[in-house]
């Protein structure tokens, strides 16, 4: 098997199944209550659904998340990969 392509797919299925993803549903279904069916919903739009499409559009656009942005305007591009990659946990001490 090409080394690329190993290295590739296991970064793609940790950043599908991280270890939140092994703790957070059973909780979340335990928490739901009759309410299960609506949560499980969400949580695969947002646990499955929006990350897969976050790897097409990111493969599509040949770049990352400031060549998305710089469709818009350079500036833009700039400021939107700085609040990405701060929400994504710098912000979070």
């Amino acid at each position: 098997m090409n080394k690329l392509i190993l290295i590739s797919g296991l970064m793609l299925f940790s950043f599908f199944f991280g270890a939140g993803n092994l703790i957070f549903p059973p909780m979340l279904g335990y928490t739901a209550q009759e309410n299960m069916w609506v949560s499980m919903t969400g949580f695969a739009i947002t646990g499955i659904l929006l990350p897969y499409i976050t790897v097409i559009v990111v493969a599509y656009m040949n770049g990352g998340v400031e060549s998305i942005g710089n469709k818009v305007h350079p500036i833009f591009g700039t400021v939107f990969a700085i609040c990405i990659y701060l929400s994504i946990g710098a912000l979070y001490g």
